[in-house]
């Protein structure tokens, strides 16, 4: 069985259907081809990605940007941080310095993770990965395949299902998600 078999149907949003037009024009039809770094290399002349000793930020000004990435992150993380930082160049414009009000900032910051989850765990992906009857299906199965990290998997499956899950469970045809007791 395949995920997608599980997957509820859903309309998708402005966020997503950005983040699958960049994979979809530059061809890339499987998670192990998605690397930001050759994406903006290409496609966007106007962004340099530089890594260094200090906090993951995007930097605009007029129409050039630097995306500086922590690299004292591991390396699924820097993943996560280029992808959220080239969202907030996508979707903001500005200075987030000089927003008074969190609320704005909170907005801005959780648009550019919910993007980023879609540019490196894109549904139409999700959908096609193999699930063997009668077994599971852990997150950190998944975190692997799309080489980001666990906490990052559950995030972009709660956007899916509307919950944090676990573990994804096919048995006798039936799926569940099994979610941690505490």
């Amino acid at each position: 069985m395949i995920l997608g078999d599980f997957i509820p149907n859903q309309q998708t949003n402005y966020l997503e259907n950005k983040a699958n037009e960049i994979l979809l024009d530059n061809f890339i039809e499987h998670p192990y081809e998605i690397d930001l770094e050759t994406i903006i290399d290409i496609n966007y002349k106007n962004i340099k990605v530089f890594y260094s000793n200090q906090d993951s930020k995007v930097i605009i000004k007029r129409n050039m940007a630097v995306i500086i990435v922590n690299d004292r992150l591991e390396y699924r993380k820097q993943r996560e941080e280029l992808a959220e930082e080239f969202c907030h160049f996508l979707l903001h414009c500005g200075n987030q310095i000089n927003y008074k009000y969190d609320i704005v900032l909170d907005k801005q910051e959780q648009q550019a993770k919910r993007m980023s989850a879609y540019l490196l765990c894109p549904l139409y992906m999700l959908k096609t990965i193999t699930i063997p009857m009668d077994t599971y299906c852990t997150i950190h199965e998944l975190a692997d395949i799309f080489n980001v990290t666990y906490e990052f998997m559950k995030y972009r499956l709660s956007l899916i299902w509307g919950q944090d899950l676990n573990l994804i469970t096919v048995h006798n045809g039936e799926f569940y998600g099994n979610i941690s007791i505490e």
